[in-house]
């Protein structure tokens, strides 16, 4: 076992080496984009009232334009720049809110003005409705162009090592987080493999002469098996310089999104937001769902002929099938489909199972094939762009599931969820949930269980939008269906 000395870098030859890590180039790219956005949608919705109705002073709003600032002031108020460690569905949270209270503002100031000036209120409610999806596309446009440049990225180093470094190292690593890792600061020689290919920067003494030269700006302690007086310590002595320092604690799996900090009685107490036993909360995911799914309905009829005509016109049964699912509190439900497999099913997969017994555990493990002898021609092509689940819309009306939430699961299914079966049946299944878009049939089962395991934890009306957004491009791109 070689020794961490015969490991480590000579840091501080290295660091005399380098000039600081840039901290603007990331901030700046997002306060350009949101800049860009916000003119963009003012100045289409100032010109296309004007092309309406050409009464409208235009040299008026160009001197209501540097407003704008007023948003840019509000977003980095609520820390969007340069948004780092956001989760999208709390981004998006921040946006909206921002822009609705800077609007919310210039309706309140334009009332106490009373200057005689008339205002035109479908501007004003375009730039409400389209600002905050215009400025968040761009946000997304921008970190997809850039993530890969080797500037992007808030500097950070991890102090730690073990599984829980591991884990905290393969989430960093994605460029979406806003973070930029240079390295390992480490004592532990026999955790050096684990934790991955960054380099390893030296011993954790080491880390204050890396944040003394302004290397890095967030310290990640990911030590968890250390005492509570270790870790007082090791912050104390190794994390003085760096401007963040962010603690991990070793708890997977509880709620994530929305943690707040408090401090009791010189103890930390993190509050976890229990969001489905607010009343009002779960009133309006309701409402959502009823109106969404009777809207959905009438503007898809046209596409429920066209899918039941073809289906007729190549094989034989009905158009729809009902299967026999679990739903909220363990009540059992018929999820409508789009009839996508031949009548005599059970006995086309008995025989091809037989016949192709490699397969059986493929099927004993995901209860899918990627070659299902059952599924017809058209079946097929519903299944890839996920229209055959078209009908689950009538599910979602009547309240049996919703349009995002956990996969729907069948009986067998219930005991490979184990413990997490409680948190399935504390919501409805949905059409659509972060399986659907998280790669679909590219994931195990376990991972599948995860992932509505944290979407019940973690629910929030801003996690279902950002899942509904991100269902689209999951639908267009058909990725891991089959």
């Amino acid at each position: 076992m070689p020794t961490i000395e015969a490991i480590e870098y000579s840091i501080a030859d290295s660091i005399a080496r380098k000039k600081p890590a840039p901290l603007w180039p990331t901030s700046t790219c997002i306060f350009v984009s949101d800049f860009l956005a916000l003119s963009l949608v003012y100045w289409l919705a100032v010109v296309g009232r004007y092309l309406i109705n050409p009464n409208y002073d235009l040299h008026f709003y160009l001197s209501l334009y540097p407003v704008i600032a007023v948003f840019l002031g509000a977003f980095y108020i609520h820390n969007l720049y340069p948004g780092v460690l956001l989760h999208p569905a709390e981004e998006m949270r921040r946006v909206f809110k921002c822009v609705s209270i800077v609007f919310l503002l210039i309706a309140l100031s334009t009332f106490f003005e009373r200057n005689g000036i008339i205002y035109s209120r479908s501007i004003f409610l375009t730039i409400w409705a389209c600002g905050a999806p215009i400025i968040l596309l761009a946000r997304a446009l921008v970190r997809e162009m850039l993530s890969e440049k080797p500037w992007w990225g808030i500097p950070a180093v991890i102090l730690g090592h073990g599984p829980c470094a591991a884990r905290v190292l393969q989430t960093l690593t994605k460029k979406n987080t806003g973070l930029r890792l240079a390295g390992v600061f480490t004592d532990d020689v026999g955790s050096l493999s684990a934790i991955g290919s960054l380099p390893k920067l030296g011993r954790l003494s080491d880390a204050p002469l890396f944040a003394k030269m302004r290397q890095a700006e967030y310290a990640v302690v990911a030590m968890p098996d250390r005492s509570s007086q270790e870790i007082r310590d090791l912050v104390q002595n190794y994390c003085h310089g760096f401007r963040h320092v962010l603690l991990v604690p070793d708890l997977p799996g509880i709620c994530s999104l929305g943690i707040a900090a408090h401090e009791i009685g010189g103890e930390v107490g993190l509050e976890l937001p229990q969001r489905l036993w607010h009343t009002w909360a779960c009133i309006s995911k309701r409402i959502f769902d009823v109106f969404s799914s009777a809207f959905f309905l009438l503007i898809a009829s046209p596409i429920f002929l066209v899918i039941t005509l073809a289906i007729k016109l190549t094989s034989r049964g009905p158009v729809f099938f009902g299967h026999s699912r679990y739903g909220r509190d363990g009540a059992t439900f018929k999820a409508l489909k789009f009839r996508t497999m031949a009548e005599n099913a059970d006995e086309l997969l008995a025989s091809y199972l037989a016949a192709h017994p490699d397969l059986r555990e493929e099927w004993d493990r995901d209860h899918k094939l990627r070659n299902d002898p059952r599924i017809t021609t058209v079946g097929k092509w519903l299944r890839r762009y996920s229209l055959d689940e078209l009908p689950q819309l009538v599910n979602v009306l009547v309240g049996q599931m919703s349009l995002v939430g956990p996969r729907p699961i069948v009986k067998s299914e219930i005991d490979k969820y184990g413990a997490g079966y409680d948190l399935y049946t504390r919501v409805p299944p949905g059409i659509t949930g972060l399986w659907q878009v998280s790669g679909r049939n590219k994931t195990t089962y376990a991972e599948r269980v995860a992932l509505d395991e944290y979407y019940v934890r973690n629910w929030s009306v801003w996690l279902d939008a950002y899942i509904l957004i991100r269902t689209v491009k999951a639908v267009v791109t058909a990725d891991g269906a089959y």
